[in-house]
């Protein structure tokens, strides 16, 4: 941000908000009100909106809406933005350069492609890996990515991932992951409801070592279906409100008839691929 700049004023409460807008936001230590943009606005379980609000520092937080205020800058009032798309691009990472390449890498003639966001970060191996999951995936067969450790296995499986939910890995992502009733009064179609959903079983040890790596490498609707929530987690899978749910084998033992016959089964029939 320019320091020459006038500083931000609060106006009044908003009775709306969409990604990508400046605001003031408590910040990290809840002291005092600072600059920030919304990255994508959701519900909590009770119902209550709140948005992920990113901080020019590029930390994160979960706000309620009604703690949002309205950024007026006496430098130009158009200006509505803190960030433009580019900054709202996943992966981000501060430290490094951004590659040249800006193409995505198609996977099928029928469009599913790894984005150029995510493509523009794998070696060559790591795209013949995630071929070699997409070829057996549009057949319906399993397989066994059997890389050595350290080569990027898990970053092959999410470019696969991007590539079959038709993530972009841009602001059209985390408008695609608006709640419904916020895509309705934008005029925009709802994609609240995922039409395909994968299950994920990993041990304890790595579990959330899955969700950090989703979130940094896209804009995924992930759930994790594991401890004292689990039951809320369920709900949501039947309702489709998800498109990766995260478990462990311990979970997925307790919980195996109802995942099989109440939610992966339409997949499995709608998608042949479960």
């Amino acid at each position: 941000m320019d320091a020459s700049a006038p500083h931000p004023r609060a106006d009044s409460h908003k009775d709306r908000w969409c990604p990508g807008e400046r605001c003031l936001a408590p910040s990290l230590d809840n002291k005092k009100l600072c600059e920030a943009s919304i990255k994508s606005i959701t519900v909590d379980e009770n119902g209550e909106p709140f948005a992920v609000v990113l901080y020019p520092d590029f930390q994160e937080k979960k706000i309620p809406l009604q703690r949002l205020q309205e950024v007026k800058s006496t430098k130009d009032h158009s200006r509505s933005l803190i960030f433009d798309d580019e900054d709202l691009e996943k992966p981000y990472f501060p430290d490094q350069k951004i590659p040249s390449l800006v193409s995505a890498f198609q996977l099928s003639e029928d469009g599913d492609s790894i984005p150029y966001t995510i493509n523009r970060y794998l070696r060559d191996y790591q795209r013949e890996g995630a071929q070699f999951l997409y070829r057996h995936y549009i057949k319906g067969r399993g397989c066994i990515l059997g890389d050595d450790m350290g080569l990027g296995k898990t970053i092959q499986v999410i470019s696969f991932l991007a590539a079959v939910l038709h993530k972009k890995g841009t602001r059209e992502d985390i408008e695609n992951n608006m709640p419904e009733f916020l895509l309705k009064s934008m005029k925009k179609e709802s994609s609240s409801t995922a039409r395909k959903m994968f299950l994920i079983v990993a041990p304890l040890s790595v579990l959330y070592n899955w969700k950090d790596e989703l979130d940094t490498w896209g804009y995924f609707r992930v759930t994790v279906l594991h401890g004292s929530k689990k039951d809320n987690e369920l709900t949501r899978l039947k309702q489709r409100k998800c498109e990766i749910a995260l478990t462990t084998y311990e979970t997925l033992r307790l919980c195996l008839e109802e995942l099989n016959s109440q939610i992966f089964r339409s997949s499995h029939h709608e998608h042949k691929s479960w």
